[in-house]
């Protein structure tokens, strides 16, 4: 397999979960960069906001590269459900949003007069969601898509999954454990060279490596 530039510090098989450098509940936004699929922002909080690019803080959690308000509008997680609250001008499924409204999976959402998103519920078993770009409008920090995880986040191979690999064989879950992000799988991971036997806390850094693909996670200053 070819793999990114990453350091050679991690082997071919293993098993189940992951720690991954310090509790990184520490933090609400994370990096996942997974060979051979691409790099997503992972969001643990219940809130986020979208946004413009600004030259001074507060910038909003996802800063997008276009003509928008420092903090345009927000998504969070309610109950078992999401909201929009708007801050300037903003439409969902083709509507106008004055203060807000609940989001419902495959809902477009136009930030601006050009910048479309698309929320994803992609399965009914988790309540995380997931940001798709549908223009041409990205982060400041480059990603393929936006995780707002719930409780757990699958990566795998089915059309159910958060993050979609579509080369694995067996999923690797994400989920929170005794207020920690951990990583497990039913199939042998490795996690810095180590076999993981069990589910452990993920820390700022750590390669999780497996027979199917690998991935790293790293926290968003």
């Amino acid at each position: 397999m070819m793999w990114n530039n990453w350091p050679e510090n991690s082997e071919t098989s293993g098993t189940q979960t992951v720690a991954v450098g310090g509790a990184l509940m520490d933090c609400e936004r994370y990096l996942l960069w997974i060979d051979r699929v691409g790099t997503f922002m992972l969001c643990l909080g219940d809130r986020i906001s979208l946004g413009g690019p600004v030259s001074e803080p507060p910038a909003a959690d996802i800063p997008l590269l276009a003509n928008l308000s420092r903090q345009h509008a927000e998504i969070a997680r309610s109950g078992e459900g999401y909201y929009l609250k708007a801050s300037a001008a903003t439409r969902v499924a083709g509507r106008d949003v004055h203060e807000r409204t609940y989001l419902a999976d495959g809902n477009e959402i136009q930030l601006g007069e050009s910048v479309k998103l698309r929320f994803r519920l992609p399965t009914i078993v988790s309540g995380t969601a997931r940001l798709d770009f549908v223009s041409d409008h990205r982060p400041a920090r480059a990603v393929d898509a936006v995780v707002l995880m719930d409780d757990t986040c699958i990566l795998g191979p089915g059309a159910d999954s958060h993050i979609r690999c579509p080369l694995w064989q067996q999923p690797v879950l994400l989920h929170r454990k005794d207020s920690q992000l951990c990583c497990k799988s039913r199939s042998d991971i490795y996690v810095n060279n180590k076999h993981a036997k069990q589910s452990m806390p993920l820390t700022d850094g750590t390669i999780v490596t497996g027979i199917d693909g690998r991935f790293r996670i790293e926290a968003v200053g």
